[in-house]
């Protein structure tokens, strides 16, 4: 979507449009709420929760949506800052428990993908258990594929602080993983 066609889309859902608000989160939606998964720790029902939640604060605000960044850089930190409201309001993670839990099969494929999965699974736990400006990192550059300005832009970091970040936090999610290697 071009910047001009955003921006006209924005004023339009200022106006209260809400296809015009449609359009906007389409474009990125599916990446959005990857991004909400990844941090809530794999826990879909708190990931909606978190997801739903930000496109109706982006909605009732997006009048004081300034342009400065892109739309969907606007909307992260939105996810961001409502997950963030949700830990201190819940002083609670996520646990393994809360989990799917991993269901048996005769057909090898299919195991053998649902293991994939709950390896998946348990990576998203433990980066869900790093201190938040590590989990933050990880996600939006390893998961995510997020370019390195547009991360430090989204987190409101240097990028050189960033990269520091970033290795501190795959050394200290590479530590979590030995300790916990009986699940990969």
């Amino acid at each position: 979507m071009s910047l001009s066609d955003e921006k006209k889309l924005v004023r339009r859902a200022a106006a209260g449009d809400t296809k015009a608000f449609g359009e906007l989160v389409k474009s990125s939606g599916q990446k959005l709420f990857s991004f909400a998964l990844s941090i809530c720790g794999g826990n879909r029902g708190v990931a909606e929760e978190i997801y739903q939640e930000s496109l109706v604060k982006a909605f009732s605000c997006i009048g004081k949506f300034e342009g400065k960044s892109s739309f969907s850089t606007w909307l992260w930190i939105i996810i961001r800052n409502s997950y963030m409201d949700y830990l201190s309001e819940s002083q609670r993670s996520v646990s393994i428990e809360e989990l799917e839990g991993f269901e048996p099969s005769c057909d090898m494929a299919a195991e053998l993908s649902l293991i994939r999965e709950d390896r998946a699974k348990m990576l998203r736990e433990l980066i869900s258990r790093l201190p938040l400006p590590y989990s933050e990192v990880i996600t939006l550059i390893d998961l995510q594929e997020m370019d390195h300005s547009e991360a430090a832009e989204l987190i409101g970091i240097d990028k050189n602080l960033l990269k520091v970040r970033l290795h501190r936090a795959r050394n200290a999610l590479e530590k979590m993983i030995k300790a916990n290697i009986e699940f990969f």
